[in-house]
């Protein structure tokens, strides 16, 4: 700090993505950033607890309830102007599954606590008492005998649903929704929790001023404070404070109770407390990690702020604006926004740097590195055909171009995913949304992934790729004929259990196990062992692809009516 002015400078990930996401709450044109440092005056914090959720709510709007409830007012509209024409009983239905939330939205607690802090006379309970779901008809024939009926009913409906989206459309109802829906929708409470509003013993019910008073007025006396007595150093910035009493137990998943924990520091005795300054900048860690339902995502490139900014812009731009939002956008954006260089020279600017993941209640790490990069940049085709595609594991269901990503941060091979693939394509294809294509697509990016694991050097890099693709293809190729012949001689039945046993061959990098059932196959059916399976022996890794392709081509036939609609994506 210098005068009235702040400095901030980057450091560990969580501190950077803070820094980052109070940029964006002020705006990066009432900030100087120069190099790894961003410095602003003083004036800027004034009236910074608006600001504070008037950008996470414009963030995550379209994420929020109160989002849900107030979009809905366009369909009113339609269905109004048009006098009710193109109203069926699928419209009935869905109008019945808005009214089924609006109610459970409205009668929640966070919902019951805004309420108190807008100022209007309209009593919300008592609208949401009156508003009932409409009897449906069984069948569209039915609908239209009784639609008249169901018209006047959705009319009264109508008329109390204007009175509940206008009290939410409302600028105080806006301001105070929104702002228990950014506390509560797994947003803010990610991030850190148990002090301010987020403390259930508070006693101030407007959050506004709560933050305000809590963070906002302690930096304040801070900043006008003599700190020449100041006996002790902020644990981050290392600037003058006046005792511990103010430490990183708010942070979730990082922070500790000093108190309950004392084992957590040096000789018992705690000495980890940071200032207001930077206590208040930590609270805007959701607004610089991007945090959608129960993941999270932050790009940690910590050597020029601005590149920082950049990034995790993008991503956050193509998380927010899919209609789909979820973990498969999460991967996906990340992706993209790697792809989203316009010249080579720009291509690798963020190698080497670290990228940070919420899943399941904890953070993870990877190290971005040039090789993770070239892979995903040469793998944007068949990583793009993998977006839609995942299979059911344990009532579960696995996203695979997650599953792909994950393992492309972490330097694994995906020969595991792709056993798990085809192990459930044979047990249940039924709850398998994927095809062969998708299996090669996956073996043209275990190749790629290779030279980063210190396996198959890639001298001549196209020509290597090209020896991959004719591989899988003729490996694959094989797999179809061969099944062909054995559902000409109505051995089809036998094909699971020739599976099974050559999955588990592969699995176990047994080479002559899997070649005695090869063979013992095509003695059945008196054809020549193609030159494809002959020529990778004694070469492991190009073997467990050729292997794994060639099951693919056995299998493939047994796709499901709910795979067809996803084939034409393989290729």
């Amino acid at each position: 700090m210098s005068g009235d002015a702040i400095r901030l400078t980057l450091g560990d990930w969580q501190w950077n993505a803070a820094v980052i996401g109070f940029v964006n709450i002020v705006g990066e044109k009432n900030v100087h950033i120069i190099d790894d440092t961003v410095e602003f005056a003083a004036e800027i914090l004034d009236g910074f607890e608006e600001k504070y959720f008037d950008y996470l709510i414009r963030t995550y709007e379209k994420t929020l309830s109160w989002y849900k409830i107030v979009s809905f007012k366009d369909k009113l509209d339609d269905y109004e102007e048009s006098d009710f024409e193109s109203f069926d009983l699928k419209a009935l239905q869905s109008l019945n599954t808005y009214i089924k939330d609006v109610k459970r939205y409205t009668k929640s607690n966070s919902y019951k606590a805004a309420y108190e802090l807008i100022d209007s006379d309209m009593d919300m309970l008592s609208l949401e008492k009156q508003l009932t779901t409409i009897k449906e008809p069984k069948g569209q024939q039915l609908f239209e005998v009784d639609k008249n009926r169901v018209i006047a009913e959705v009319k009264q409906v109508f008329v109390i649903l204007r009175h509940i989206i206008d009290y939410c459309d409302s600028v105080d109802g806006k301001r105070y929704i929104g702002a228990k829906n950014v506390i509560y929708n797994k947003v803010i409470e990610r991030a850190w929790g148990g002090v301010s509003f987020q403390n259930p013993q508070t006693k101030e019910k407007d959050c506004y001023v709560d933050y305000r008073t809590y963070f906002v007025d302690a930096l304040t006396d801070y900043l006008k404070s003599d700190k020449r007595k100041y006996r002790y150093h902020c644990f981050v910035c290392d600037k003058p404070i006046k005792d511990l009493k103010s430490n990183l137990s708010f942070l979730n998943k990082s922070g500790f109770d000093v108190e309950k924990k004392s084992s957590h520091v040096w000789n018992f005795q705690n000495d980890i407390a940071i200032c207001p300054v930077c206590k208040l900048i930590y609270t805007c860690l959701p607004a610089g990690m991007i945090y959608i339902y129960d993941r999270g995502i932050y790009v940690n490139a910590n050597i020029r702020l601005q590149d920082a900014l950049n990034i995790n812009y993008k991503i956050k731009r193509e998380i927010l604006s899919l209609p789909e939002r979820g973990m498969r956008s999460v991967y996906h954006a990340l992706v993209g926004a790697l792809h989203e260089k316009e010249n080579n020279t720009a291509k690798y600017e963020l190698a080497d740097v670290q990228i940070v993941r919420y899943e399941n209640e904890s953070y993870r790490f990877n190290l971005l590195s040039r090789k993770m990069l070239e892979t995903i940049v040469a793998s944007e085709q068949e990583l793009n055909s993998l977006i839609k595609t995942a299979f059911s594991e344990n009532g579960v269901s696995v996203q695979i171009y997650d599953e792909v990503i994950v393992r492309i941060f972490s330097s694994q091979n995906l020969f595991t995913l792709i056993h798990r693939m085809l192990h459930y394509k044979l047990s249940d294809s039924s709850k398998c949304y994927f095809n062969g294509a998708h299996v090669n697509h996956i073996l043209k990016i275990n190749q790629r992934i290779y030279p980063s694991l210190g396996g198959v050097k890639m001298e001549k890099n196209r020509e290597r790729v090209q020896e991959t693709i004719d591989l899988v293809k003729n490996a694959k190729a094989a797999g179809y004929y061969l099944r062909g012949e054995y559902t000409d001689k109505g051995s089809s039945n036998k094909l699971p259990g020739i599976c099974y046993r050559l999955l588990n061959a592969l699995k176990t990098s047994n080479t002559d196990m899997f070649m005695d059932v090869t063979l013992n196959c095509y003695l059945y059916v008196k054809s020549q062992v193609p030159k494809v399976i002959t020529d990778v022996l004694g070469q492991e890794k190009s073997f467990n692809t050729m292997g794994y392709a060639f099951v693919a081509g056995l299998i493939d036939a047994q796709d499901t009516n709910e795979n067809k609609k996803i084939k034409g994506e393989g290729k």
